[in-house]
């Protein structure tokens, strides 16, 4: 089999990356081992991230709408961030994306990429062994998660700081009346530490409770019995008969937050999404478009060269680096701080706006001040963080 670009893995970004390449021209494969129980654990997004992927939320797949989130320390002290939200199911929206890459021309199959071999010949096309045969392509995407192998088996390294993965578990819970409520809530402190712990109301009795946690292994499932126990508790005001609280359905997962990108192009080969460090459900297909129209550009005018891909690098540096840079350096502040320390510096934000209009520079040197006013030393230590990378 041939085609000018296959994409390997049908997360968010693969599938705009085959969508995009598409779109602009080329024949695209898109290929996962598990296309017909895709099992992703993202389901809540915010208008102003989703804008960055050009992205309209679709009825098709969309379960509650959100008025904003409610940062949490773990006394439960709380900052309110207004944001329209909302949470989508994710098998549909899966399916949904999936359906627009197959009306835009790409061949979605099912498959394991299992070897990749060097570009070889006067094209310089890559050969991919998969458990549906040998692939040649212009390019190949790699696009299948923070655990992909593909990747590893060229020799790059995609992630900056691979030790920095928050690994994760969410659990989808039902109790009378918990999925209506209109507030993400983001919790951090020793429940969840390096990261975060999440509730987000789903609609009806539905919701999910997560915990994404950095530097304490793949294991955190105590971490999850922690927040469990917390939440039950913080909500028993409001609702009757917590200890009744029901677990549906349990993922794990990882997410790449703070890894940042390392090597993600070379000869005929891209990487994108969170096998390239690149976390987050709209900011990850937003970084696949881009993948995708730099690989379709390569694959036309054949030239699949390390140096004509790296122009997939520079835009995204170009629109992201900094935000993602900031994000670290922002974490690896937070991580330092005690419980006690995260309750001043929420019970100091508390009552204040967080957000601004205007650009991402505007909006984090807002945030900036609110939290240098809250905690003044948190100001050096993010400084330093930055400088660190």
């Amino acid at each position: 089999m041939k085609c000018d670009v296959l994409v390997v893995g049908a997360s968010p970004a693969g599938i705009m990356a085959a969508v995009r390449a598409a779109q602009s021209g080329t024949e695209v494969m898109l290929m996962d081992k598990n296309l017909s129980q895709l099992d992703h654990t993202a389901n809540t997004l915010f208008e102003g991230m989703a804008s960055r992927a050009g992205l309209q939320i679709d009825d098709c797949y969309l379960q509650n709408e959100l008025d904003g989130m409610r940062i949490l320390s773990p006394s439960g002290r709380g900052a309110t961030i207004p944001a329209r939200g909302f949470f989508i199911d994710r098998k549909r929206f899966d399916d949904h994306q999936l359906s627009i890459a197959k009306s835009a021309g790409v061949t979605v199959m099912p498959g394991e990429a299992k070897e990749i071999r060097p570009p070889s010949g006067d094209k310089a096309r890559r050969s991919v062994s998969t458990d549906q045969g040998e692939i040649d392509a212009k390019v190949v995407i790699d696009a299948s998660g923070v655990q992909s192998l593909l990747a590893a088996k060229t020799g790059l390294s995609p992630m900056r700081h691979p030790e920095d993965i928050a690994w994760a578990i969410e659990a989808e819970i039902e109790h009378p009346g918990l999925g209506e409520e209109k507030f993400f809530q983001y919790w951090i402190g020793s429940m969840a530490p390096g990261w975060k712990a999440t509730f987000s109301p789903a609609g009806g009795n539905r919701a999910t409770l997560g915990v994404f946690v950095r530097g304490h292994g793949k294991d955190v499932q105590p971490f999850f019995s922690k927040f469990l126990n917390l939440f039950k508790k913080y909500k028993s005001s409001d609702y009757r008969d917590m200890d009744d609280l029901k677990i549906v359905s349990v993922k794990r997962g990882g997410d790449p937050i703070a890894v940042l990108p390392g090597e993600i192009v070379s000869d005929s080969l891209m990487i994108t999404g969170g096998a390239a460090g690149q976390s987050g459900l709209a900011y990850g297909m937003r970084a696949g478009q881009i993948c995708g129209e730099v690989a379709a550009e390569a694959a036309k005018g054949d030239d699949t060269s390390q140096r004509f891909l790296a122009r997939y690098e520079r835009r995204w540096n170009s629109e992201f680096y900094w935000e993602y840079r900031m994000g670290r350096a922002a974490l690896q502040t937070l991580q330092r701080l005690s419980d006690e320390e995260v309750d001043r510096l929420v019970g100091g934000l508390s009552g204040k706006r967080l957000v601004s209009e205007g650009s991402f520079l505007q909006k984090s040197l807002y945030a900036g001040i609110r939290v240098a006013l809250a905690r003044p030393r948190t100001v050096p230590e993010l400084m330093w963080n930055m400088a660190r990378g």
